[in-house]
């Protein structure tokens, strides 16, 4: 399974299969003038930290940035309020999908 994203100037692409990342990676450099820029780990404001366990995303630098910018550093903090009732668990269905950033 190949995934594609294009937000403007950015593609993000994904596959269960390294060689499916390769296969457009080419198809892509051969037809665009664009650089590979690697394992994806910001996109959108997100940063994206891929693990044998998964694939995580949070937005810890922007909210980091926010706070900077309106002097709050320092402010207290809130827990988030979340059901405690909600188990979450992995997907039922396991497969590996790896993420690269292509401007």
């Amino acid at each position: 399974m190949l995934l594609v994203q294009i937000y403007v100037d950015d593609i993000i692409f994904g596959a269960t299969n390294v060689s499916l990342c390769e296969e457009f990676s080419k198809c892509m450099h051969s037809e665009f003038e664009m650089s590979m820029m690697g394992e994806l780990n910001f996109f959108l404001g997100l940063q994206i930290k891929q693990l044998k366990e998964g694939t995580f995303i949070n937005q810890v630098k922007y909210i980091r940035d926010l706070l900077k910018r309106f002097n709050m550093e320092e402010a207290k903090t809130m827990k988030t309020p979340m059901s405690s009732s909600i188990k979450l668990d992995k997907d039922k269905k396991d497969f590996n999908l790896v993420l690269k950033n292509l401007t």
